[in-house]
């Protein structure tokens, strides 16, 4: 069986890999064939190079990397459309004769694909999308959902990692999704074990994500700190991740005068350090399908103050494992965050909620879950 991924982002790698990356290292060890269409990037990921030297054909199409902006952006728009002519990314992996294609993507990625679009029309195998969250901030124009409804409707079966996203996409296309299946993303914990919670003081509160504001909303973060009630407190904020806002978080970092309750630890691999000495996580995203991170500092035992966006009150109950705020605002997180000072006592026992319900929802093995999806 011939397998393509396509893949819609255009850094090195994201979480939005993690799932894909799995099934196809399992089909691989099981003799299919993978071939993936990426962006180009000046980095190259471990987890993809390991892919490639189990076999995997990684093509590449042209994009743009980094904050990019005025001439220079245009100049680099322009030679990708033509290079984009020339070398025909798009159409190298319908000619490689997928018996089934996977494009990894948002809810609504796909609208902006037209070279993917007009090549399934003549595609005669399974096609699956993989939605990782729903992004659309207004309202679908009326060609928007003709084309949407199409590609669902091809689909052999529409993947989630959440229950929340097939809901607000249903109410989108006023439309039923029949073949929509929530499969969860992997975790990077090979230890799922709870980690036994640090000293009490001063209480360690941990953002763990990619430094990209207009997603994760560390800013909405900043904003609450900066008060006096909270200078005056006894806590610490690390910042684990790398990203093109790491720069202008740090300017408002030394603007609100939080350098010595502030540090940058950049971009870690092992988890479980994170939380061996951190009590508390905080998400203040702006959009989320179901984040790896909540998953995995619930799983080590530890609770959250998050906004309720996509997937995430489907794992984080108020005041049971964490504590939710309403919306991606500075006011309705400080209250968040405020309610979670004054139980902070409760941390320990809410972490141990936490990693149970964590332990009942996640899935240990997604990747063959995935893989059985498409091939059944």
């Amino acid at each position: 069986m011939k397998i393509a991924v396509i893949s819609m982002i255009r850094d090195a790698w994201g979480g939005s890999e993690e799932l894909w990356h799995d099934m196809a290292k399992i089909a691989l060890s099981k003799g299919h064939e993978v071939v993936h269409l990426s962006y180009e990037h000046p980095l190259e990921h471990f987890k993809l190079a390991e892919l490639k030297s189990s076999g995997l054909v990684s093509l590449k199409r042209p994009g743009i990397t980094g904050n990019v902006s005025g001439i220079e952006r245009f100049a680099r728009l322009t030679a990708n459309f033509v290079r984009k002519k020339i070398q025909k990314p798009v159409k190298k992996i319908f000619i490689q004769k997928p018996d089934m294609i996977l494009y990894n993507g948002t809810c609504y990625s796909i609208l902006g694909e037209k070279e993917i679009l007009n090549e399934l029309k003549k595609f005669n195998g399974k096609f699956f999308l993989l939605c990782h969250f729903n992004e659309r901030r207004s309202p679908l124009e009326k060609i928007e959902k003709m084309i949407l409804k199409e590609v669902y409707q091809k689909c052999t079966k529409v993947f989630f990692t959440n229950y929340h996203d097939i809901e607000t996409l249903t109410n989108d296309l006023d439309a039923e999704i029949p073949n929509a299946r929530v499969v969860r993303n992997p975790v990077n914990l090979e230890n799922t074990t709870m980690i036994p919670f640090p000293p009490d003081e001063p209480a360690q509160i941990a953002m763990v994500g990619n430094l990209l504001i207009f997603h994760k909303g560390q800013d909405i973060a900043f904003n609450v700190l900066k008060k006096d009630t909270w200078k005056k407190r006894n806590w610490h904020l690390n910042i684990y991740g790398n990203g093109p806002d790491e720069d202008h978080l740090k300017r408002l970092c030394n603007e609100f005068n939080l350098e010595e309750k502030v540090s940058f630890h950049g971009k870690v691999n092992d988890i479980r350090a994170v939380w061996q000495k951190n009590h508390l996580h905080l998400m203040p995203s702006r959009m989320e399908g179901m984040p790896l991170a909540i998953v995995e500092a619930m799983l080590c035992g530890r609770p959250g103050v998050v906004t309720d966006v996509g997937g995430i009150s489907e794992w984080i109950e108020d005041e049971k494992s964490g504590f939710l705020a309403q919306s991606a605002t500075a006011d309705a997180v400080g209250d968040a965050l405020e309610k979670a000072w004054q139980h902070r006592t409760s941390w320990k026992e809410m972490g141990q909620y936490a990693h149970q319900r964590a332990a009942q929802l996640y899935d240990p093995n997604p990747g063959k879950t995935l893989l059985e999806l498409m091939l059944n």
